[in-house]
């Protein structure tokens, strides 16, 4: 995902700063692991390229600036929503540590898919409201916004119980593998 197209998904949907629209974006995509200052560069960039405009500035010695979409970065937006997604690639470091481990790093990785696991089993608690009210994603009183943002947490409920599932099988795999070698 773009840190760029989602600072100026939240800015078109209502003008923020900094700080407010990095928190929004926690808020709304919380699974979604963006640097704390990811949003900055995002802001800067999009208003280098004349997606956003700066609307307000406070008193001088404060350094809060607001920023609100231009109509190119309406359009730009648009034309992003609309282009088919690629396929994303499994990059997760563990992932790789895994696949390109040496038999006596085994131990240590069993280690790590468990500790791995604990993070997703956390992250489930977090998200434990995330499968409640299934009948507001068929309500046409709720906007869209509501609905996409359930829809959001449901997935990433989804996501992290399929993880859950990928570690306990490599974990499974690595055991079983360590016991056939003892032998």
């Amino acid at each position: 995902m773009s840190v760029r197209q989602a600072v100026l998904g939240l800015v078109i949907e209502r003008p923020g700063y900094g700080y407010e629209l990095d928190a929004r974006l926690t808020e709304r995509i919380g699974s979604w692991r963006h640097s704390e200052t990811a949003v900055y560069p995002a802001l800067l960039k999009l208003a280098r390229d004349g997606m956003v405009r700066e609307t307000l500035r406070r008193p001088a010695h404060d350094r809060v600036v607001w920023y609100e979409a231009t109509d190119a970065g309406r359009d730009d937006f648009k034309r992003w929503l609309r282009k088919p997604p690629s396929l994303l690639p499994l990059r997760d470091d563990l992932h790789l540590k895994i696949s390109l481990a040496d038999e006596e790093d085994l131990a240590f990785l069993i280690e790590q898919t468990r500790a791995q696991e604990q993070l997703c089993l956390d992250r489930l608690d977090r998200l434990s409201d995330a499968g409640a009210e299934p009948e507001r994603l068929m309500d046409p009183n709720v906007e869209w916004r509501a609905i996409g943002h359930l829809w959001m947490r449901r997935t990433e409920v989804a996501h992290v119980t399929a993880a859950i599932e990928s570690l306990q099988e490599a974990r499974s795999l690595m055991r079983a593998h360590l016991r056939r070698r003892a032998r």
